[in-house]
């Protein structure tokens, strides 16, 4: 096997690892709002205790990068792609921080206390979601143009929470809401609005990975 063929393999195989982990943050998130969606405590707990594998994925993907750089010394767009994954891979790792945020969230309140808010929230959830989904497409493929697709929807999300933030306000005003579910509510809110900032950030490095470029700035 040739030098290059040695380190096309070794990136592959980093590739996949982190769309494997990708695909189980997305699948925490999922079932997170699944629990949030029926009050189903034994499915929040669930998703609370394999948070440990997201977190076990960032450790070993690291490693993989950082021996692939040093001993394939990958440079141009090889070495963007590492990099660019060593970058995401928090990314990837918060969302499942808010998956388990959200699945704790779930455990303060009770059965079918969180119905009002379920349209707005399952909205956010839905394009969050997807953001998610098509960030890992879009990794999978080195995909610039669907890496800012990504970021184009991030205003929706914006705009869905504040819309959450507006409604939770009304019902405290007219006393039709517990202040603690209003609180815990919000915070489910507020992670999916965190979740759609970490799939931009994904699209972000993508866009680094094949450009060279970070936020409009040309990093090498």
């Amino acid at each position: 096997m040739t030098l290059r063929q040695s380190l096309l393999q070794s990136i592959e195989e980093l590739k996949k690892e982190v769309t494997d982990m990708a695909d189980l943050a997305l699948a925490n998130l999922r079932e997170g709002l699944t629990a949030f969606k029926n009050s189903d405590h034994k499915l929040a707990n669930e998703v609370i205790r394999k948070d440990d594998e997201v977190d076990s994925y960032e450790e070993e993907i690291a490693k993989m990068a950082l021996k692939i750089i040093w001993k394939e010394q990958p440079v141009a767009s090889d070495l963007r792609l590492v990099t660019g994954i060593l970058k995401l891979i928090t990314d990837l790792e918060r969302i499942g921080d808010h998956a388990c945020d959200i699945a704790e969230m779930t455990l303060h309140l009770e059965a079918n206390r969180n119905k009002r808010m379920l349209p707005l929230t399952s909205k956010m959830a839905e394009i969050v979601e997807d953001m998610v989904l098509s960030s890992i497409q879009a990794l999978v493929k080195v995909d610039g143009d669907l890496a800012r697709k990504v970021i184009d929807k991030d205003d929706e999300v914006d705009e869905l929470f504040q819309q959450v933030i507006n409604k939770m306000t009304n019902e405290l005003k007219n006393e039709t809401i517990d202040p603690n579910d209003a609180i815990y509510i919000l915070m489910v809110g507020k992670y999916f609005e965190r979740v759609g900032d970490h799939a931009v950030n994904i699209a972000q490095w993508i866009i680094f990975m094949v450009s060279g470029t970070h936020k409009n700035t040309l990093l090498f």
